[in-house]
């Protein structure tokens, strides 16, 4: 018996010995003993497969420095972009090859390019001469640059970096290939937003002409408008430089325009004279708290330009003209018109849940997250959810008192997506905030918290977080 006891002890342990070295030789990357002692002749190891513990932990280290020389010499290569570039160009490497968000996004702009052999040179030179070509971002800015070759006053190889920052080294370009005088520094986003007409502007203020008098210019802007035009901040798009510049010539300020820039005044000029005329009282009431002037600018749309749908029977709606087409400014005071939106968001809110608009939901995730403690009886739960239905928005509106609801047809129809913050903790759950995001842009438009209050900081934390799960941008001026 005894000696069957061992036979058998002795017939486990060379099975879990082969057990092992199985696994040894699959951790190597390898499928049969004959690769594994081809392996161990080829790299100077020990050929059986009697081997100490220490013995195969040597291997694997010496597979895993293997592995790591290969991975660094590939990066290396990957980043070697004087000898990518050109095979790029000539679409030897293609895009599903390509390791890095740069050299994709080169590869995209050859495909975009006009002009793709005057890419190449100023990417090639870019390269040896700058940081510009570290940064994916700084591609399509790059590559409009190239299309616009044939307005370079300036030699390429003229251009030397004097600065660190990539920002102001693309800015220092752009200046060096294609401008004389003075640009100001939001028309930098000109080369990254894709629009020619824009692009023209830059060139037109940099060979030294005014802006009054460039092609498309949307409004009919006068000489004091055009100059603090050219004052707008940096992280201005052009169209709010365009409101700054009215603004400020009308005898406005800062406090104004930022909050115009939440508005839809800075995404269309259309009846410019109109609109005009609304910022002129804007600036006439100077003690009017700017938070009001988003529901106001909403009120006016809706009642001037909105259509209606009215139900004329049960379950039967006909499209109506807008309930006040000819809705003027002149004789109107801050008090009556903010009782009339008052009124209006009162309205609203009586819409019956029988006429529900509904629509899908964006592509975008939901957020959540808990904060706190059961331990220090502190727990609270923040979400960020879409809402889908007019009746939805009615809800949001009337527990905010804000006029979101105004928002149905527009979120319908693709063009806005609206979300609720809500706060839920030992007192119940809450509403906090109203998000509009731009789905197609993924840009978080507005912020608005009760009777449109702007976003606190933790809350606007909060946001960004969202911001950063979701690939959103959320606007400079929130």
């Amino acid at each position: 018996m005894a000696r069957k006891r061992k036979q058998s002890q002795r017939k486990m342990q060379i099975e879990e010995c082969s057990l092992k070295i199985q696994e040894h030789i699959y951790a190597l990357g390898m499928s049969s003993v004959e690769d594994y002692k081809a392996w161990c002749r080829a790299h100077n190891f020990h050929q059986g497969l009697d081997k100490s513990q220490r013995q195969r932990r040597d291997e694997l280290y010496a597979v895993t420095r293997t592995q790591a020389s290969e991975m660094m010499a590939k990066e290396k290569s990957a980043r070697n972009l004087s000898e990518i570039l050109p095979k790029i160009y000539n679409q030897e490497l293609p895009a599903d090859k390509l390791q890095t968000a740069v050299t994709r996004a080169v590869s995209n702009a050859f495909e975009a390019s006009i002009a793709p052999k005057v890419l190449l040179k100023l990417l090639l030179y870019l390269e040896a001469n700058s940081d510009l070509l570290k940064e994916a971002a700084y591609i399509q800015g790059i590559s409009a640059l190239a299309n616009h070759h044939e307005s370079w006053i300036r030699p390429l190889e003229k251009w030397k970096v004097r600065k660190h920052n990539r920002d102001r080294q693309f800015s220092e370009l752009a200046r060096h290939l294609l401008t004389a005088y003075e640009v100001p520094l939001f028309m930098d986003s000109v080369w990254f937003n894709g629009n020619a007409t824009h692009q023209n502007w830059f060139k037109h203020i940099g060979t030294g002409q005014n802006i009054r008098t460039a092609r498309d210019i949307p409004i009919p802007l006068t000489k004091k408008m055009a100059h603090h035009f050219l004052k707008a901040p940096k992280h201005y798009t052009v169209e709010e430089a365009l409101r700054w510049g009215q603004v400020y010539a009308l005898g406005g300020d800062r406090y104004l325009v930022d909050a115009l820039r939440q508005t839809r005044l800075t995404r269309t000029f259309n009846n410019d004279d109109f609109w005009l005329n609304v910022i002129r009282f804007f600036i006439a009431n100077p003690m009017l708290d700017v938070s009001h002037v988003h529901p106001i600018i909403d009120y006016i749309w809706h009642q001037r330009y909105e259509n209606r749908r009215v139900f004329v029977e049960r379950g039967v709606a006909r499209e109506m003209g807008p309930a006040q087409p000819n809705f003027s400014m002149r004789g109107r005071t801050p008090e009556t018109l903010l009782r009339q939106v008052e009124e209006w968001h009162g309205e609203l809110g009586k819409v019956s849940k029988g006429r529900e608009l509904g629509w899908h939901g964006s592509q975008i995730g939901e957020f959540h997250i808990l904060e706190g403690s059961e331990e220090w009886h502190n727990m609270r739960f923040w979400s960020i959810r879409e809402l889908l239905s007019s009746d939805e928005l009615i809800d949001e509106g009337r527990e905010l008192k804000h006029c979101v609801s105004t928002y149905a047809s527009s979120c319908h129809i693709g063009r806005s997506s609206i979300w609720s913050m809500e706060i839920e903790d030992e007192n119940g759950r809450r509403k906090i905030l109203t998000i509009e995001v731009a789905p197609r842009e993924r840009v978080i438009r507005q912020v608005r918290g009760r009777r449109n209050r702007l976003p606190t900081p933790r809350e606007k934390e909060l946001l960004q977080k969202w911001a950063d799960q979701e690939g959103l941008q959320l606007a400079a001026y929130i």
